[in-house]
């Protein structure tokens, strides 16, 4: 996947944001880590303080995180009131999807993981646990996107959390707009996504 920069509103050159498609740049791992540091202070994972984070290896695809976003947008009339703003339109939409179309699953580090100690896991062998019943009891079981980065300051992630005690019991699973205000990525709004 190539991504074109642009003045306005475009896709940040592909030098910058994937160095090695088996890689992550700095910025991808920025964003990853600063938004799950945020994201697990949240009061939903208060009792799971103790829990271990299992990663799903395979990475959920960036289409989900656009296709989630053009979701919201057409129907931003009856969305607008949750979202905080719209940054692209729907011709850039598309032109991210076609740039989008062949796109490869990344596949999960521990190194691209600094602020927690996580575990991986396949996704088929999350699904031989749940069907002979050895639930993964005492983790917090994340699905997460490598970052859609859109420009220098936003980018998208999609991320989907469950609690290994029953299975892969569903916390929460959203997009979300991350922003880079002062050094840091902050969660500037979600995206509805529907089940995944």
């Amino acid at each position: 996947m190539t991504l074109l920069s642009c003045k306005s509103q475009n896709t940040i050159n592909n030098n910058i944001t994937k160095p090695n498609k088996n890689d992550l740049s700095v910025i991808e791992i920025n964003i990853v880590n600063d938004f799950l540091t945020e994201e697990l202070k949240k009061d939903r994972y208060k009792y799971k303080k103790n829990y271990n984070l299992v990663v799903i290896e395979e990475a959920i695809k960036k289409q989900k995180s656009i296709s989630t976003y053009e979701f919201n947008y057409k129907y931003k009339e009856s969305w607008g009131k949750f979202i905080n703003e719209w940054i692209i339109d729907s011709l850039h939409v598309e032109k991210i999807k076609k740039e989008l179309e062949n796109e490869e699953v990344y596949h999960w580090k521990e190194s691209d993981f600094k602020n927690f100690k996580v575990g991986l896991l396949k996704f088929e062998d999350l699904i031989k646990t749940t069907n002979t019943g050895e639930y993964l009891r005492g983790n917090l079981i994340i699905f997460i996107s490598r970052p859609l980065i859109i420009n220098k300051k936003t980018a998208f992630i999609s991320f989907d959390i469950g609690n290994g005690d029953f299975g892969n019991y569903a916390i929460t699973h959203f997009t979300v707009l991350m922003k880079k205000v002062k050094n840091k990525w902050i969660d500037n709004g979600h995206y509805e996504d529907g089940v995944f």
